[in-house]
């Protein structure tokens, strides 16, 4: 019989043909509402984890690590906001792979806007905004919990732009380490 380790050898490299896009995902929240802070705080991260989940309703599931303050953030707000990153983009994977730094006018020194529907923040950037209201959160014994969100509004900033994908870049979140 195979030893377990045998038969996840070559795991990390299957891992790492899966297809990933780059996204920011952001959040809003009031302090009252938040238990690691004492002040209104919007939340930022680039997530590669993403994918439409459901036809109807329209759906998408996001991956969000278990100890960020993004995963805090969306569901204490119980909305989220995904921005498709397209090929003119790459620099801001590293921009909003780090801590959120907002104010009230920039996230990380990006202009964004409040979405309409959600209220949450939308860079001024990438190629189509996906405002969702959070449908159900699934935790697991990951160290990333699973959002699924009802996509509640669209902002399709450009149509004919493609999308950033992982294996196009020297960023890589996949696999096993």
């Amino acid at each position: 019989m195979e030893s377990t380790e045998t038969k996840l050898k070559g795991l990390d490299k299957a891992l790492q043909k899966i297809t990933y896009g780059f996204y920011i995902v952001t959040a809003r929240k009031d302090a009252t509402d938040l238990e690691t802070r004492d002040k209104d705080y919007i939340a930022a991260g680039t997530v590669s984890w993403a994918m439409q989940s459901s036809f109807e309703p329209p759906m998408i599931t996001i991956a969000i690590k278990n100890d960020s303050d993004l995963r805090e953030t969306i569901e204490r707000a119980e909305a989220f906001a995904l921005t498709v990153l397209g090929k003119d983009d790459e620099q801001l994977i590293t921009r909003f792979a780090t801590e959120s730094n907002p104010n009230m006018l920039q996230i990380n020194g990006m202009d964004y806007k409040d979405g309409e529907v959600t209220g949450s923040p939308l860079v001024k950037t990438g190629i189509a905004h996906l405002e969702c209201e959070l449908e159900k959160t699934v935790p697991n014994r990951g160290d990333h919990i699973l959002f699924m969100g009802r996509v509640v509004n669209v902002d399709l900033r450009d149509k004919d732009s493609e999308p950033l994908y992982e294996w196009e870049t020297r960023h890589h979140y996949g696999g096993t380490k």
